[in-house]
């Protein structure tokens, strides 16, 4: 008797498989939302930059420093509430303001009011994914979480590719005033949706007590050698990433002679196609290998670079418009297929109650890190310019495949030990 109370307590209720999955599906939803708002501005750069008369280091200052460090700040305190099992409430909330602040961004007259409405969407989205990733980590077991996890982070090449064709498309037909509106108001309806399916709040059960003996405050997950490996592999992958993001389609457009809508239809479908697929192949191979040795969760990691790396050499030295597509939409398969294995490697470290926290901490400094990436690589533009014209930015991208190397030195070393540190939260156990 006493068995089956704890089993049907509030406290340590959790959803059933269908609402469970029918809540990544959602938040897979949002995800694509989250980042196709986020990207935005990257993905209209040229006609914003013409607009509002902006270099390209102010467009790597908005979309690098000045969204990243206010994303990486925020972060942490908002996840501490979603850590008592507010994810539907966190989530919703932070869907509603981003979204209302992009719309804002439609109506901006200069570079300093642009900035300000990306200071709102990045609070917003700040919240959003260590609650999207708690969710996952307290409702599948450990050995099942690689699949969703992957699933919410298709977000990643679905957003790019929808950002891409969307906000290509409208900006080419409408201007980019109203990709900004349209794609703003979507995430303001989805909202309550969102709040529907999740619940306002999920009951969060007490943590056993070999789990508070690891870590019993949030500071001291920097202790973890193994964490902290990982953070510093994915702010190197962050790097790559945001400079990527950040002015591919202005390389496609400015170096390659490629139209608005060009880019948007052949990088937009490249780089959604290959990501989506890689972010299939890799949620899948990482839950069945980690069930034979959880390293593997970090080993994939590494596999994923060095197939992408060549791809992320070679994407700025062709001069063939196609094959610049192609092997930047294989680049950017590393953005998108490491955040699967990397939370599920972390959530395996941490305790119960600072799962929500742990990602936080980990998007904050990929953020703070990663916001480097745009700024060196528009500064680098914008120095070489005189000298060698549009083709400085090419050569700027090349902190591309650099960082790259970086961040899989680090996942070797976080490798290390790894199976040593993880940590037992204890079994999954079913609502009645």
């Amino acid at each position: 008797m006493t068995e089956f109370a704890l089993v049907s307590s509030p406290a340590h209720q959790i959803h059933r498989p269908l609402r469970a999955w029918s809540a990544v599906l959602l938040l897979t939803g949002v995800g694509v939302l989250n980042y196709a708002d986020r990207f935005l501005p990257a993905i209209l750069a040229e006609p914003i930059k013409a607009e509002l008369h902006l270099s390209d280091t102010a467009i790597g200052v908005i979309n690098g420093f000045g969204f990243l460090i206010v994303y990486a700040v925020v972060g942490i305190p908002i996840a501490r509430i979603s850590d008592k099992g507010a994810f539907g409430l966190v989530i919703a909330g932070c869907l509603t303001l981003w979204g209302a602040m992009t719309m804002l961004g439609g109506v901006v007259q200069s570079g300093y009011q642009l900035a300000a409405t990306r200071v709102g969407v990045a609070i917003g989205e700040a919240g959003s994914n260590p609650a999207a990733h708690a969710y996952v980590a307290r409702n599948f077991a450990p050995e099942r979480r690689a699949a969703p996890l992957a699933v919410t982070t298709l977000a990643i090449p679905i957003s790019s590719a929808a950002g891409l064709l969307a906000g290509g498309m409208l900006a080419e037909y409408l201007g980019w005033r109203a990709a900004f509106a349209i794609l703003g108001g979507l995430s303001v309806a989805a909202a309550p949706l969102l709040l529907a399916v999740l619940g306002p709040r999920q009951a969060m059960p007490p943590t056993p007590a070999p789990a508070r003996a690891v870590v019993i405050k949030w500071w001291e997950l920097l202790r973890i050698p193994n964490y902290v490996a990982i953070v510093a592999g994915v702010a190197c992958i962050s790097i790559a990433g945001y400079s990527l993001s950040t002015f591919a389609p202005a390389y496609l457009m400015r170096v390659r002679d490629m139209s608005l809508s060009e880019v948007g239809v052949q990088y937009g479908i490249a780089s959604g196609a290959i990501g989506v697929l890689g972010l299939l192949v890799v949620g899948r191979l990482a839950d069945i290998l980690s069930n034979k040795d959880r390293r593997w969760l970090l080993w994939l990691v590494i596999a994923i670079i060095a197939v992408a790396l060549p791809f992320s050499i070679l994407a700025f030295i062709v001069t063939q418009a196609g094959l610049a597509v192609f092997f930047i939409a294989m680049s950017y398969i590393v953005g998108a297929a490491y955040m699967a294995p990397s939370v599920a490697a972390i959530q395996l470290l941490v305790p119960t109650e600072l799962r929500a926290t742990a990602s936080a901490i980990f998007l904050s400094a990929a953020a703070i890190i990663g916001a480097s990436g745009p700024f060196v690589t528009g500064l680098i533009s914008d120095t070489l310019r005189d000298d060698i014209g549009v083709a400085s930015l090419g050569r700027a991208l090349i902190i591309v495949p650099v960082a790259q190397v970086l961040a899989g030195i680090c996942f070797a070393l976080a490798a290390k030990g790894f199976n040593e540190k993880v940590i037992d939260n204890g079994p999954v156990l079913l609502e009645p």
